[in-house]
């Protein structure tokens, strides 16, 4: 379901920014009348500022379809984004180590809005085996219902950018039980699953307290999903240099594996990554590595070790 659309703004510039966030979510692409006909907007219009992200590469249009997609200038634009977001680079030598100790996909994320943006990502060796083996099965093989098959496994499905409600994922759940009260209860009052009646809301409002409160008292979520889906995850909270819970990192792949099993070391892994992760944003040159160092465990709070004076 597309997401409900607020009324088209009436200045030029804020109307093609409306419009390359509306075809850069629509897998396909749209025509001009398509488009004109979403928005009421005329078609003269329309096809002028269509035009005009075309010229300037943000879209491309298929000569077959007259369809308008997402242009590769926005992947510059977005390659230029990550240069500038500093715990990415930090990241990087963890989540390779994370991946290959692991077997499982790392993923960095930020919420960013009201998504969770996933910023890195690295296969592990038993990820990037699940997805062959899944690739060479029969496409009749796998059921229409599962909802994590070999679609999952694809990379338009899992890559850098992608934007995923924090709800249904182990990055989101993390991320949000580290906002303020102040955030979270703005967060939920804009959110689907709070929306409608006054009575389910509160159960919601309640339910997901609970459930934010455990994972800051962990230091993790574990999310298994669904008997009828095939992956689960486990994230982690990263601090930036002012102890605030800015980014988390993850591993996912799919739930048969013997590793999900052992919740204990696999939290412990993800725990130590992220850790890892917030020394370098507090003391890029210097990490201490060693036991005295590790994450407090039992509270909840990941203490990177201050080295010097700060």
């Amino acid at each position: 379901m597309r997401p409900s659309m607020s009324p088209l703004p009436t200045n030029s510039l804020d109307r093609a920014l409306v419009i390359l966030q509306f075809i850069g979510r629509t897998p396909g692409g749209l025509t001009n009348l398509e488009i004109s006909q979403k928005f009421k907007l005329a078609r003269s219009t329309c096809s002028y500022i269509l035009s005009r992200l075309e010229k300037e590469r943000y879209l491309a249009r298929d000569k077959q379809s007259g369809r308008y997609r997402i242009g590769l200038k926005t992947l510059i634009l977005g390659r230029g984004a990550l240069r500038e977001v500093g715990f990415r680079a930090a990241s990087e030598p963890t989540l390779y180590r994370l991946a290959t100790d692991t077997g499982l996909a790392a993923n960095l994320a930020v919420l960013e809005g009201s998504r969770v943006v996933i910023l890195d990502r690295i296969e592990g060796p038993t990820f990037v085996k699940a997805a062959i083996q899944e690739s060479e099965k029969p496409r009749g093989a796998n059921p229409p219902n599962r909802a994590l098959g070999w679609e999952y496994l694809t990379k338009g499905h899992r890559d850098i950018g992608d934007e995923l409600p924090p709800y249904s994922t182990a990055l989101g759940r993390v991320l949000l039980a580290h906002l303020s009260e102040q955030q979270l209860s703005g967060f939920v009052d804009q959110s689907p699953p709070a929306q409608g009646d006054p009575e389910k809301r509160a159960i919601f409002k309640r339910q997901l307290a609970s459930e934010l409160s455990e994972v800051r008292k962990k230091g993790y979520y574990l999310m298994q999903f669904e008997p009828h889906n095939e992956s689960c995850a486990l994230a982690a909270p990263i601090l930036d240099a002012n102890d605030s819970v800015r980014a988390a990192v993850s591993v996912s792949c799919k739930r048969h594996l013997a590793i999900w099993n052992d919740e204990q070391t696999l939290s412990e892994l993800v725990t130590q990554a992220a850790w890892e992760i917030s020394c370098r944003l507090h003391y890029p040159n210097v990490i201490q590595r060693g036991a005295s160092t590790a994450p407090n465990r039992g509270d909840g709070e990941i203490r990177p070790v201050r080295i010097g004076s700060h």
